[in-house]
């Protein structure tokens, strides 16, 4: 599907914002210049702004299904229109039933590559799931770091590459950036997902061709990333584990220790779970990832763990330390830029 020309126009006020934001930056010896000025669209006030829409009452802990959960679906399809997202089909939603007839709302678009046009580009996945416990017994569960902090870091990325793309420097690969409804609803929302890609069902909005698993290069997936109750090292709050990056390609498994080097992202990167290969193996596939680990593709999951506040009343927006959430960020988005570009 061709976008007309009306569709690219960039607001004023949105290339302006951009144009104060993405003020040069000095370069690394790991992250050149531009990527560097990508940093100045994520900061601290808004992440937590963003993070209380999605467990104020408003949406209602957003159960599937939900009146605030429905809000929380098009709050992400609002999010990917403003920021020139291509939506996958003929709107940016893939809907589904789960097993109690649930109607579940993924909201799924596209950052395609603005260089080499000719050349046949791949997919990186960027996803997470934006859903909720709700209530229980009229008690709220505001669902902060599970996974408000996923989603909010999803979108965040997402505006981060379009950013750059808008002033003129666009990825070599494209973007798919998918926030999956249902995951308290047995992860039905992903596994409508995989059942679509490898149906064929899920086609590439500029050539209209079947997306396959050949396509994909790889996939995130982001799960809890705003806390740091929990430590892997002691007095290391500052931390991120990043389960299956042994799954890359053995030339791209030393990327990420160098990125975490960096200044704007250091962090204490370990690559499983708490030093447990049992653990690993057993939060690498749980809930959504359960179906995503089935494609023939490279997964790599970050998060930085349980923490005592995970599904309780207590996971709210104040529990989340925001400078670290953002480091862990942009960390993500650089880790991400030396496979997109």
């Amino acid at each position: 599907m061709n976008l007309k020309k009306s569709q690219i126009i960039i607001p004023f006020s949105l290339l302006l914002s951009l144009i104060l934001a993405l003020r040069p930056m000095e370069a690394s010896a790991n992250i050149p210049a531009f990527e560097k000025s990508a940093e100045n669209i994520v900061y601290t006030s808004r992440l937590y702004n963003d993070i209380a829409y999605l467990c104020d009452s408003i949406c209602d802990g957003r159960a599937s299904g939900s009146l605030g959960g429905i809000m929380v679906s098009h709050w992400a399809k609002q999010n990917f229109e403003k920021w020139k997202l291509t939506p996958i089909g003929e709107n940016y939603y893939q809907c589904c039933r789960s097993t109690d007839s649930t109607l579940i709302h993924n909201v799924c678009a596209v950052l395609s590559s603005n260089r080499n046009p000719q050349k046949k580009c791949q997919y990186i996945v960027v996803c997470a799931h934006m859903d909720g416990i709700g209530r229980i017994n009229d008690q709220l569960y505001p669902g902060a770091d599970s996974n408000a902090s996923g989603c909010v870091a999803t979108i965040n990325l997402a505006k981060m590459f379009s950013g750059i793309k808008m002033l003129g420097v666009g990825p070599t690969q494209r973007l798919m950036f998918v926030l999956f409804d249902g995951k308290e609803k047995g992860s039905r929302g992903a596994e409508e997902w995989v059942r679509r890609l490898k149906a064929g069902e899920l086609l590439d909005p500029v050539s209209g061709a079947p997306i396959q698993e050949k396509d994909i290069k790889m996939l995130v997936n982001i799960d809890q990333i705003g806390a740091t109750y929990s430590p892997v090292h002691k007095d290391k709050k500052e931390y991120l584990m990043m389960l299956g990056n042994e799954r890359l390609p053995q030339s791209m498994q030393s990327v990420a220790k160098k990125i975490a080097r960096e200044e704007s992202c250091h962090l204490d990167l370990t690559y499983d779970y708490y030093g447990s290969s049992n653990f690993t193996r057993i939060f690498y596939r749980l809930a959504d990832r359960e179906f995503l680990s089935s494609c023939s593709f490279p997964m790599v999951f970050f998060t930085s763990g349980i923490t005592f506040h995970n599904n309780k009343p207590s996971d709210t927006a104040e529990s989340l330390d925001y400078e670290v959430y953002r480091k862990r960020i942009l960390f993500i988005f650089h880790w991400l830029c030396r496979f997109a570009y």
